[in-house]
């Protein structure tokens, strides 16, 4: 490449506009800054460091996202941002998470510090996003990696069926990032998981009824999330076909007054809309598939087999 067509080393304040007033010692010396300017701008409290290294070019509060780029320019050339870090940027909204996941090159000898969670990864490329900023994995490979650093399987399965409820990635996509990742934490679990979503699980309860059926060996259900519209749209949480069953999973919010009233009327829709044929409705709460789980299986077995 002829060295006068070479793009021009971004400068100092450059960098400063498009990553959040985020900036890494190394780019600034690298984009004009000397280092006694970058001393005086602590010494005479203008900036504010983040991490070792890494400062904000202000002294006021810092903003997660902020942190964000702090942390993945922490972690040198070639870092992304991985987990539920990614999942908050992409949603743009939830909990911001205390710790900041993020995966550097095999080579990279960072400690945790901090949010900062550093993850050595060798296919590092190949799950980069290719545009977004700042650097960060694409969001299926993020979520699987969310999974699989989850602090129990409990918070695993959530991480995995709550991105597909709302609609950032497909569970079609994170069965095939899935397959591309062997040694991934958690891999046998997340295959599980991916199926009952890929059948419309998406909340904590629906999961749990799909791991009991599956410990107790009882029928699986033939639709998830079953549209009935007799009164209105309405979705029950479990339908068997052949032997003409549904189930409900209550959370503590259904024992509010107005819940209780809609939940009889979710009842009746699938009665009326099916009274071509017997129909039998089970409810279960949490509370029942944490703590009874030996009544709520046999009261299953009892209505799906023979």
């Amino acid at each position: 490449m002829n060295p006068a067509s070479a793009p021009a080393q971004p400068t100092w304040r450059d960098l400063l506009r498009v990553q959040d007033q985020v900036i890494a010692r190394r780019q600034a010396l690298r984009g004009g800054m000397s280092a006694a300017a970058w001393d005086w701008r602590f010494s005479s409290r203008r900036w504010q460091l983040v991490l070792p290294g890494v400062a904000v070019a202000h002294t006021g509060t810092v903003t997660w996202e902020q942190r964000a780029w702090a942390a993945v320019l922490y972690g040198g050339e070639g870092a992304a941002l991985s987990g539920d870090a990614v999942v908050r940027l992409v949603s743009g909204r939830g909990e911001e998470p205390e710790r900041i996941d993020v995966v550097v090159p095999e080579s990279c000898q960072r400690a945790r510090h901090g949010p900062f969670v550093p993850h050595r990864c060798g296919a590092l490329e190949s799950l980069r996003h290719p545009v977004r900023q700042p650097p960060q994995l694409r969001i299926a490979p993020a979520v699987l990696h969310a999974s699989a650093w989850a602090p129990s399987d409990k918070a695993a399965e959530w991480r995995l069926a709550a991105p597909v409820q709302r609609r950032l990635v497909r569970a079609s996509d994170l069965g095939r990032s899935l397959e591309t990742m062997p040694r991934l934490r958690r891999r046998r679990l997340m295959t599980v998981v991916l199926e009952d979503v890929e059948r419309g699980a998406h909340a904590g309860s629906e999961l749990r009824l799909l791991a009991l059926l599956r410990r107790h060996q009882l029928p699986l259900p033939d639709v998830l999330q079953l549209r009935v519209r007799t009164t209105g749209l309405r979705y029950l949480d479990a339908w068997w076909e052949r032997p003409r069953v549904v189930a409900e999973m209550d959370g503590a919010h259904h024992m509010e007054v107005g819940c209780w009233d809609a939940d009889t009327l979710r009842g009746n829709d699938i009665v009326v809309s099916e009274r071509h044929d017997r129909v039998l409705l089970l409810r279960f709460t949490t509370g029942n598939l944490r703590h009874d789980e030996p009544a709520v299986a046999e009261q299953l077995r009892s209505a799906l087999l023979p």
